[in-house]
């Protein structure tokens, strides 16, 4: 069986269908769609056979994935590195090695963070004037 060719006018029509079908949810992380990330019709771009509709946003992870594999390790499926990621994030899920990076901020150093900032543009703002 070959698959047809899709016309720019019925993209819309497909994806309404696929959106209904998939109740609503993307076919990636399963969460409803929203005006905010709403659906996009995802496609395989080596075969061009749509696969469903996701969110914009898990579009364009799925996107960055494809493109880190193919630079980082020739030969690499995508699928195999999402795979290895998701079993090297599981495997991290909890602590293992005992030491947090220098970059990282605590939500307690964010909120100070934040109230600098502010500080910082009023004091900008009042000698501007």
């Amino acid at each position: 069986m070959t698959a047809r060719q899709l016309k720019v006018n019925e993209v819309a029509i497909v994806l309404q269908k696929l959106v209904l079908h998939q109740a609503s949810k993307c076919a990636v992380c399963g969460h409803p769609f929203t005006k905010r990330d709403g659906a996009v019709l995802d496609h395989n771009h080596t075969t061009g056979h749509v696969r469903g509709a996701i969110h914009r946003s898990c579009n364009g992870a799925e996107g960055k994935v494809r493109f880190k594999a193919m630079l980082c390790h020739t030969g690499i499926s995508s699928e195999k590195f999402v795979i290895g990621l998701g079993k090297y994030l599981e495997h991290h899920s909890k602590p293992r090695i005992n030491l947090i990076h220098p970059d990282h901020l605590s939500k307690e150093d964010k909120i100070k963070l934040q109230r600098r900032k502010r500080a910082t543009k009023i004091k900008s703002r009042r000698l501007e004037k």
